[in-house]
């Protein structure tokens, strides 16, 4: 890596770009949607074919037309389906094989690291702690330190401002379309990893700054 560096921090998605991706989307996309339309929700206003993110984000915009407590139970009621896909996904997930050389070989540069999660707290704690991961990331954003999930944006800004680091000069790396979009919405510089949530959607990235198939090659873009 070359000291004239194009960036100082590395922002981090977590599954599907530091570990293999294991959440069930369709599976937790349609529980959600019946513990909602259970709920007194109209399935039809979250839109054909949505995302986890697009339910998740729906509803947060739903639950504040409601009175605090009914608002209240509604986000309870999604939030234990998220947290339980999470569990579900935290048993099988295992780092890439390059995951640890890269985190080391990035902290030994001097670039400051973090991530901006989708999942839960409690997931991405503990498969950070399980593999010695959290000493190389300064900042971990996730679900429940947001408001939005990606694609809004809502995360990145937040770890802009605790890293009071210019956007531009901040790489952000995922692996689904969401990830890129949330990106191209701060704006900033987006890296695409494209074998992670990408091969269960089939959505590609085709308009982020750069592109790599696996994680190992972050390295050759990060040089000047």
């Amino acid at each position: 890596m070359n000291i004239h560096r194009q960036f100082d921090i590395i922002l981090f998605d977590l599954e599907g770009t530091l570990v293999d991706f294991q959440w069930r989307i369709h599976a937790g996309v349609d529980e959600a949607l019946g513990v909602l339309k259970n709920a007194g929700i109209d399935p039809s206003l979250f839109g054909e074919l949505p995302t986890y993110a697009d339910v998740y984000n729906k509803t947060q915009d739903i639950v504040c037309t409601m009175e605090a407590e009914e608002a209240k139970k509604l986000s309870g009621l999604l939030t234990a389906v998220y947290d339980k896909y999470d569990l579900d996904a935290l048993s099988r997930w295992k780092p890439y094989p390059d995951t640890k050389q890269i985190l080391e070989q990035l902290a030994i540069c001097g670039y400051r690291m973090g991530i901006v999660s989708n999942c839960g707290a409690f997931a991405v704690n503990a498969i950070l702690k399980r593999f010695n991961f959290p000493k190389y990331f300064e900042i971990i954003i996730s679900r429940n330190d947001v408001k939005y999930l990606k694609p809004h944006p809502h995360g990145l800004n937040m770890a802009l401002e605790k890293f009071c680091a210019p956007a531009e000069r901040t790489l952000f790396i995922g692996d689904s379309l969401n990830d890129i979009l949330a990106a191209d919405r701060v704006p900033m510089p987006s890296c695409f990893l494209s074998n992670g949530e990408s091969l269960v959607t089939g959505e590609s990235a085709d308009f982020a700054t750069f592109q790599i198939t696996s994680i190992a090659k972050l390295p050759n873009i990060l040089i000047n």
